[in-house]
C-alpha cells in the first residue's frame, strides 16, 4: 500500500482525515506526523500490511 500524501510504499499506514481533506486517508509514519498537527485531525486506526499472515502464524499455534 501507498501513502496517500508521499505515494511510498510501506507495511505501516495510519487511517487519518483532517479538516482540509474531510475524507479519509492513509498516511506512512512520516507524513503522519506532519498531518496530526493539522486542524481537524482525527486518527482512525492503524494498518499493518501483514497483518494476515500474523493472524494465520497465531491460528496454527
Amino acid at each position: 500500500m501507498n501513502c496517500d500524501f508521499c505515494l511510498q510504499s510501506g507495511d505501516l499506514h495510519y487511517r487519518i482525515r483532517t479538516q482540509a481533506s474531510g475524507s479519509w486517508r492513509f498516511a506512512c509514519p512520516s507524513c503522519w506526523q506532519r498531518q496530526s498537527q493539522e486542524p481537524g485531525y482525527q486518527y482512525g486506526g492503524t494498518r499493518k500490511a501483514n497483518r494476515r499472515e500474523r493472524d494465520k502464524r497465531k491460528r496454527r499455534r
